[in-house]
């Protein structure tokens, strides 16, 4: 049976809402916030750490005030990611954002975005190009961003079953994509790749594709690439890649990848606490070795005590 897990509920946007955790009053609300976004097919309370992480910010003190964990649900969470798409995810993060920073969302002071898998292609959307969309507007800026299980979706399909997926994307750009059909949904024998769930035809050709709208995190991604991506981001962020994680391939050289993110940061804006999660796999679950989640908490507390 799961834990009891306290949390005030606020629709941040029509339709959409979210779940502080902890004991909050009207009139004892934490001063600063993490703003906590899943990845594919996630939920509330879906990804194991986030109690515990939730839990752990009361200890901080460092001045700025106390902080709390704020999972957000956008139009994409659960089954929704089948017929989303980063740029609105983008949107809905910002409305978040701009809610929490206003009187009726409390006057947060510092709001830190975290992402979790694709959440961490969220957060790069939303550094790396929404702010520069929406250049000028205050109530959207962050205070510090986090990527845990910067993942390339891309690859993690072709780990799958490359054939069928190279015969996938031929027939999803020639059948759908040349025709104008992007938001179509495609048929049921797609589905084996996207866990069953429904997807457009934009959606499974930018996730599954070289190049693709979500392609911000494969292996074969050039420095280039990368400056279009990680060189635009001008906000205090940390990176932690699992060291198991089970969706990359067991080849990969983890630190070499985090390493060329790395080298196409603005050094300042680079969290040194950045790295390779030792023991740790995507979600940092049971499967994880002993002390795998503790270290994600430490880490992340000291890269929020410091910015």
């Amino acid at each position: 049976m799961a834990s009891y897990q306290p949390a005030k509920v606020y629709e941040y946007t029509p339709g959409l809402t979210a779940f502080e955790f902890g004991e909050n009053s009207e009139t004892d609300l934490a001063h600063n916030v993490i703003i906590f976004i899943g990845g594919l097919g996630d939920g509330v309370l879906t990804v194991p750490y986030i109690t515990n992480l939730s839990k752990s910010l009361k200890d901080i003190d460092n001045g700025t005030g106390r902080w709390s964990l704020i999972q957000i649900l956008i139009s994409s969470s659960y089954q929704g990611w089948g017929t989303g798409s980063l740029k609105r995810d983008a949107q809905e993060i910002g409305r978040a954002v701009q809610f929490f920073r206003s009187e009726k969302g409390g006057s947060r002071k510092k709001v830190v975005l975290m992402g979790h898998s694709t959440g961490t292609q969220d957060s790069v959307q939303y550094l790396s190009k929404f702010v520069y969309e929406n250049e000028g507007n205050e109530t959207i800026k962050l205070d510090g961003a986090i990527l845990q299980a910067p993942v390339s979706d891309r690859q993690a399909f072709e780990q799958e079953d490359p054939s069928a997926l190279a015969q996938l994307l031929n027939k999803c750009k020639t059948e759908f994509i040349d025709k104008g059909k992007v938001n179509d949904i495609l048929p049921q024998e797609y589905r084996s790749l996207t866990f069953g769930v429904p997807i457009t035809a934009y959606r499974f050709y930018s996730l599954a594709s070289v190049g693709g709208d979500d392609d911000f995190f494969s292996s074969d991604l050039t420095a280039d690439d990368h400056k279009q991506t990680f060189g635009k981001i001008k906000t205090p962020f940390l990176v932690l890649f699992g060291e198991k994680d089970e969706y990359a391939s067991p080849t990969l050289d983890r630190q070499k990848l985090v390493d060329s993110w790395r080298a196409a940061t603005t050094e300042r804006y680079w969290s040194p606490l950045s790295k390779v999660l030792k023991g740790a796999t995507h979600n940092v679950g049971p499967a994880s070795d002993e002390g795998a989640e503790e270290d994600l908490i430490k880490t992340v507390k000291a890269f929020i005590t410091h910015i």
